[in-house]
């Protein structure tokens, strides 16, 4: 089913597998874009065997998916009634210490990049470190540079607090937390205090034009799996109070289809031996009953009409944020 393109409905972040019954339900939701990660710790070569498996699901499927790496591109899938897939990493460690591969990935269309996931990097802190050191003086600053020429979108939604603000300030271009809450407003999370983000940095991404991906993950939930979907939508307001209609929407963070050897990998990759203590939950397990799945998307929607947005203020929080900070990012700069 096809829609207005003001309409849009993006995921700003999803971690599924590639399976045909996983993208159907996108389309029961009326997912218009969906970012979809790629790479967590993998290196450059085990990266570029997953873009192949996923660009041959995507030929296998087209009739219900297409990539894109273009505004234009996420506008005309949208408007043929598909889902446009944008590749994103959740840490730049496939670019390794080579700046020239920041530029290979966007050739190959990954348009998102989160500097850190947890830990430490080349380029800054994870939330999981004990110390925060900022943003790389050399390889942080470089990459960064290179990214805004190049049109890939900064994500910081698992960045250390410090790395996240130098990040914020030292990109020349807008920068998103595609997938968390508000610290302020949830108080605790299942995966650490330090995953959720403060509001005076929600604050000043959204002063330079980015824009935030809140999520109804219940491990980032004030009412955790027992939150309703007025629960959700009392969140966005208040962060839009905060921060501005034009800079929230939805990553959900949902991760569906994946055995809990992934999900460790997710969490420790290789260089720890520890095993999930939270896991992620798996499709209908400890998600809100209201929201089980993707298909489930428009839910939202019809709970922020509920809550008293307009029309136009729930598709700019459902998609219209996204896809302008989508259609704008992608884009190179010389």
């Amino acid at each position: 089913m096809s829609h207005p393109i003001d309409d849009i409905t993006i995921d700003a972040l999803c971690i599924p597998c590639p399976e045909r019954p996983l993208v159907e339900r996108w389309r029961r939701g009326n997912v218009g874009c969906m970012h979809v990660t790629v790479a967590v710790w993998e290196d450059a070569r085990e990266t570029i065997g997953t873009l192949g498996r996923w660009r041959r699901f995507i030929d296998a499927n087209a009739d219900l998916v297409a990539a894109a790496a273009s505004g234009d591109e996420i506008r005309s899938i949208a408007a043929s009634g598909r889902t446009a897939i944008v590749f994103g990493f959740q840490s730049t460690s496939p670019c390794e210490h080579d700046i020239d591969l920041f530029g290979t990935f966007r050739q190959l269309g990954v348009c998102v990049m989160q500097l850190t996931y947890n830990l430490q990097n080349f380029i800054g802190s994870g939330y999981w470190e004990e110390r925060d050191s900022g943003i790389s003086s050399r390889f942080g600053r470089k990459a960064i540079e290179e990214m805004n020429r190049l049109g890939i979108l900064i994500d910081l939604s698992h960045c250390g607090d410090r790395t996240t603000l130098e990040a914020i300030e030292l990109s020349a271009r807008p920068v998103s937390i595609t997938h968390s809450n508000p610290r302020e407003y949830v108080g605790a999370s299942n995966f650490g205090a330090g995953r959720l983000r403060s509001i005076e940095t929600m604050k000043l991404l959204a002063s330079r034009g980015g824009v935030v991906g809140l999520s109804p993950n219940p491990h980032m939930s004030r009412e955790r799996d027992k939150g309703t979907r007025a629960d959700f939508c009392n969140l966005v307001a208040w962060m839009v109070e905060r921060i501005g209609i034009d800079h929230v929407g939805i990553g959900t963070d949902y991760c569906p289809g994946h055995p809990a050897k992934v999900r460790d990998f997710w969490r420790y990759g290789k260089w720890s031996r520890e095993e999930v203590t939270t896991p992620i939950a798996a499709p209908g397990e400890g998600w809100p009953e209201w929201f089980q799945s993707t298909a489930d998307f428009q839910a939202i929607r019809a709970g922020l009409l509920a809550h008293g947005f307009t029309e136009a203020e729930a598709s700019k929080v459902m998609g219209g944020n996204f896809f302008r900070l989508f259609s704008d990012g992608f884009e190179p700069r010389p």
